[in-house]
């Protein structure tokens, strides 16, 4: 048995990537954890020791950052080990909360993960110094100026609470009193942490005294009224944010002041600072959520609902805000799952919106595929249409299906055209059709193909090759991409797309316009898989274009390649049945595979 942790995997650990170090830290750990199964040393195993000696000069406070973090990597991989000892997990206990009281935020961060895993595994070591570890971080809250402690405290106190722990219960009255405070602080982070950790502790409250007589919830409806009269950014900043969570956590308790809060987001939703114009669009769809009846009833006096009110300023912002465009689509996707019925008479001036959102993108010529923070919310408010109303979005997004690609292939694109096939299946093969032309142009360089069998043996007789299935000494572009060099690759791509006439469709000519990156092609493939392709015999552009994917330089390419592969074929019903072409393209598969592992 080796009794040394393996260099190759100890000089991973520094490293800037956070998935590469965790699997780093897990796979140190795994190699304990083995050398306890097949000999159990306990706290003396060798192993153990070397890696307890070197967690301890990684968690020093004068290490690099880079050191701690992974310092912290390995504790949070040792917490999941089964076999520690209680002597083990008090000093792993103990190392978390040194960790806690730090003044890196990365480092705090990881802190706070760890011992919110340390609670949710009820360790006694833990659990002994709750009351301790609260005591602390109302202390950090009231006098501590460091921004990082009194973040930490936040979030711990958030972490304690959302374990329903009892012993906490006693320490409401003080919870309420010291976060109410800093919903007023001038930094707005602290006001959103302290308001969430607010609503968890809410949580402590049981349900059935969620309602006007308890004094908790009444001093923190007083606070919000104090946060609103003083009529300043943080006040009216903190109002909203009490609000929201009391709606969301306080049971029954805003039935009574549902229409003051409406009336307040209403007042606020123009409010010149950002962060209060912001939280009062955010606002609205929780108070749909929370009461639809109420907030659909035109009440009297008034010629128009609440969610008329807000719909209408929503879309009319959806138009003339490129600030606030992503967060007033948001808003209204969500109200409309809230309340589906009466939305249907805003569906049709809200999908404009999101067409002329969608072709204002493309006007201004942004790459495909690049982050934008609007296309991603107007894609997910799509989906949430789509599952709010059924099929009766259908004739509302035939305008739209195609300009959904015009801003590339991206998992929010991915996500939200999954949505549609399940809520709107007339769409499926439109969905399809199109998906399948732009992966392939990701991967092959041209549109798909459906596979055509005798055209295919005609083209064989004669000695030509369909532009779909040419190789890469004839300019393909797969065969460059393939091997890992997108750059390269895209010459036939290029030619393909100043050989289209001006009618090609949008989806084309989008796909045409990515830059083919290795995150891309890894997406490309994923999408050949999670989506329901049954229609379409893949295997055989799986044989002719995929498989020379197993042989790319790029690792994460291969490994989803393979499961592309795999899936593809597995899924065919020809392989299945063993029968015909279906056992032809599954051999030289396995072959294809075999030599790559």
């Amino acid at each position: 048995m080796n009794e040394h942790l393996r260099p190759d995997i100890l000089g991973r650990l520094r490293t800037r990537d956070a998935e590469e170090r965790a699997r780093t830290a897990q796979q140190l750990c795994s190699q304990v954890t083995d050398s306890e199964a097949i000999e159990r040393h306990g706290e003396q195993n060798p192993l153990y020791v070397e890696l307890n000696t070197r967690l301890v000069k990684l968690l020093n406070p004068s290490s690099d950052i880079l050191d701690r973090l992974s310092g912290m990597a390995i504790l949070l991989a040792l917490v999941e080990v089964d076999s520690l000892e209680d002597k083990q997990k008090f000093r792993i206990t103990q190392q978390t909360k040194t960790q806690l009281a730090g003044s890196e935020m990365a480092i705090s961060n990881e802190a706070v993960a760890i011992y919110k895993k340390l609670i949710e595994k009820r360790w006694a070591s833990v659990m002994s110094s709750v009351e301790t570890e609260v005591n602390r971080c109302l202390e950090w809250l009231g006098s501590e100026r460091n921004e990082v402690r009194r973040m930490t405290a936040l979030r711990v106190i958030e972490v304690l609470c959302n374990n329903n722990l009892v012993s906490l219960h006693s320490y409401l009255t003080k919870f309420f009193a010291t976060l109410s405070n800093l919903l007023r602080d001038q930094r707005s982070e602290i006001r959103v942490a302290a308001a969430h950790t607010l609503g968890a502790c809410m949580g402590l409250i049981p349900m059935s005294e969620r309602n006007v007589r308890n004094p908790g919830l009444n001093f923190l409806y007083e606070e919000l009224q104090r946060n609103f009269q003083m009529a300043s950014v943080e006040g009216y900043h903190g109002a909203l944010l009490v609000s929201q969570e009391l709606l969301q956590n306080g049971g029954m308790y805003m039935q009574s002041h549902f229409g003051q809060v409406c009336d307040m987001a209403l007042k606020l939703k123009e409010y010149r600072d950002p962060i209060v114009h912001k939280a009062a669009i955010a606002l609205l769809p929780v108070l749909a959520r929370y009461s639809p009846q109420e907030f659909t009833r035109v009440n009297t006096g008034s010629s128009e609902s609440m969610m008329g009110r807000a719909c209408n300023y929503l879309i009319t912002l959806s138009r003339t805000s490129d600030r606030d465009r992503a967060a007033a689509f948001l808003a209204l996707g969500n109200i409309a799952q809230y309340c589906s019925t009466e939305y249907r008479s805003f569906l049709e001036p809200t999908t404009r919106a999101i067409r002329d959102a969608l072709i204002q993108r493309a006007k201004m010529r942004i790459p495909p595929a690049e982050a934008d923070e609007t296309v991603t919310a107007v894609l997910q408010t799509i989906a949430t249409l789509a599952t709010a109303m059924g099929p009766a979005l259908t004739r509302y997004l035939r305008d739209i299906l195609d300009l959904m690609f015009t801003a590339g292939l991206s998992q929010a694109l991915c996500d939200s055209l999954l949505v549609l096939e399940r809520e709107v299946s007339q769409l499926q093969p439109a969905i399809q059709g199109r998906l399948l032309d732009m992966v392939s142009i990701i991967l092959v360089g041209v549109p798909f193909r459906p596979s055509q069998q005798s055209l295919d043996d005609l083209e064989q007789r004669m000695g030509t090759m369909s532009m779909h299935y040419t190789t890469a000494q004839n300019g393909h572009r797969s065969g460059a991409a393939a091997n890992g060099n997108s750059a390269n690759g895209a010459s036939s791509r290029d030619a393909y797309a100043g050989s289209v006439s001006d009618s090609t469709s949008l989806v084309v000519r989008a796909a045409n316009n990515i830059h083919v990156t290795n995150d891309t092609l890894v997406l490309a493939l994923r999408t050949l898989r999670i989506f329901d392709f049954s229609e379409e015999n893949l295997s055989e552009f799986v044989r002719n274009e995929i498989l020379r994917y197993l042989t790319n330089s790029s690792a994460a390419v291969r490994k989803e390649a393979i499961h592309t592969v795999s899936h593809i074929v597995m899924a065919d019903p020809l392989y299945r049945s063993m029968a015909g072409a279906g056992v032809e393209v599954a051999s030289e598969v396995v072959q294809r595979l075999v030599s790559a592992a």
